[in-house]
């Protein structure tokens, strides 16, 4: 089936190349050398040097696409000068040159980002029902992955026999998070269906079970962005209504059913106390100190060391070397050098490319970065799906780590610049006409 699919169906193919990219979905095959996602990678990128004379496209090499090449290796250069080169990094960037690769050539398959919508829809489905299975049978974290259970894979756990993290439960959210937003950006660009009215309240429960704040925090954001580009035109304001009333409605909807949640699942007292600290009392302790008044310090707790992480590191950083502040000490390099006290790292993702890529490695990716956006926005009326859900993994990382360098988000910045390249070339035969 998976060969006649990539040979007559290849979409299939890579909708589920991007599924399990997206959900971070993988498992060994059979003692083969590489595992399942790469060998579904790999065949699907020798698939697509399979010639179509029915498909035509600029360049990969052509385009923007080349800047995220040029990071990578610049990545690699930098980790090998360091001796940090193993298997796994090499596996881990081959896949991401892949991903990023068959996310370009795929776009223009039907010139837009059909795969990547289904894909996303389906990770965001997927990482949400991984957390009902978790609050359900589990009843606490870390994150338990249906698919683990259907193909047996045994979960690791510790000397005491409880499960160890491998995904942190943020990560949850951040793909359901993506979805939400997407889905929203296209609800106010009106190239929606029903089912995303369903999908919404859905994701945005995924993100409150997820109990990420950073993801939380990321809805709001870019919901409150979008609104606003809409109440600016007249024309659309009646579409700003309707988005915030079907905003209040989904996340009224979905906190109803997540406190339904404790009778459902029958939930543990510290398992809700945990998720009441994350979701209610530490972000109201923060917005009080913020107004100057009176707040529950012991509920501060993650804040501060999330903030205490960040200092630590930027002061590490300023420890470096000149060279290394220039160049960064490579993938991985503040982990190894364990650079962050109490084994915490930085908890912001510009800070760590900063330093595992220095100065010039974060120019060359935040230059990259707002080029495509600020083209997005010159070729389009609206704002495009995936640039939403990119400025959703921006503002996440404000609180996180690798997230900005990891193969979903370039799978979102090289469909952005293939979506932007393929609006330029219908913008450039509509300006020739008119000069004519």
């Amino acid at each position: 089936m998976f060969g006649y699919a990539l040979i007559f169906r290849p979409e299939i193919i890579a909708v589920l190349f991007f599924t399990m990219t997206l959900a971070d979905i993988n498992f060994d095959v059979g003692g083969l050398p590489l595992n399942f996602r790469a060998i579904t990678g790999f065949a699907l990128f020798l698939r697509t040097l399979v010639p179509d004379k029915e498909l035509k496209f600029p360049s990969f090499f052509s385009t923007s696409a080349i800047y995220i090449l040029m990071f990578l290796f610049y990545t690699v250069l930098v980790t090998m000068a360091y001796d940090l080169i193993n298997l796994n990094f090499i596996k881990t960037t081959g896949t991401t040159i892949i991903s990023v690769y068959c996310g370009y050539h795929y776009f223009f398959k039907t010139r837009d980002f059909t795969y990547l919508r289904i894909s996303l829809i389906l990770s965001g489905f997927i990482c949400f029902a991984d957390l009902v299975y978790t609050y359900a049978v589990v009843g606490k974290f870390p994150v338990q992955r249906i698919y683990m259970q259907i193909l047996h894979i045994s979960s690791e756990v510790d000397e005491n026999g409880d499960f160890i993290e491998v995904i942190n439960h943020g990560f949850y959210g951040l793909i359901c998070g993506m979805t939400f937003v997407f889905l929203l950006s296209e609800f106010i660009s009106r190239k929606t269906s029903k089912i995303n009215l369903i999908l919404l309240p859905l994701m945005f429960l995924g993100v409150l079970m997820s109990t990420s704040r950073s993801a939380l925090l990321g809805i709001i954001g870019i919901s409150l962005f979008l609104i606003g580009r809409q109440l600016r035109s007249k024309t659309q304001s009646r579409q700003a209504i309707k988005l915030i009333t079907i905003g209040l409605g989904v996340a009224v909807f979905s906190l109803f059913l997540f406190t339904a949640m404790k009778e459902l699942f029958n939930l543990n007292s510290e398992f809700l106390d945990s998720i009441s600290l994350r979701l209610v009392d530490e972000p109201v302790a923060m917005f009080y100190k913020h107004m100057g008044l009176n707040y529950n310090a012991q509920s501060l707790n993650a804040m501060n060391w999330r903030e205490e992480a960040s200092s630590n590191a930027f002061e590490a950083f300023l420890n470096l070397q000149s060279i290394e502040q220039i160049f960064g000490i490579g993938f991985w390099g503040f982990v190894v050098r364990n650079l962050g006290r109490n084994d915490l790292p930085p908890h912001n993702g510009m800070l760590l490319i900063l330093i595992e890529n220095g100065i010039v490695g974060l120019i060359l990716y935040a230059t990259l970065i707002f080029a495509i956006i600020r083209k997005s926005f010159q070729t389009t009326t609206s704002i495009s799906p995936p640039v939403t859900s990119l400025l959703f993994v921006i503002v996440y990382c404000i609180g996180n780590n690798g997230e900005l360098t990891t193969s979903t988000t370039f799978l979102f910045v090289v469909s952005i610049i293939a979506e932007n390249k393929y609006n330029s070339q219908k913008i450039i035969p509509k300006m020739t006409l008119l000069h004519a």
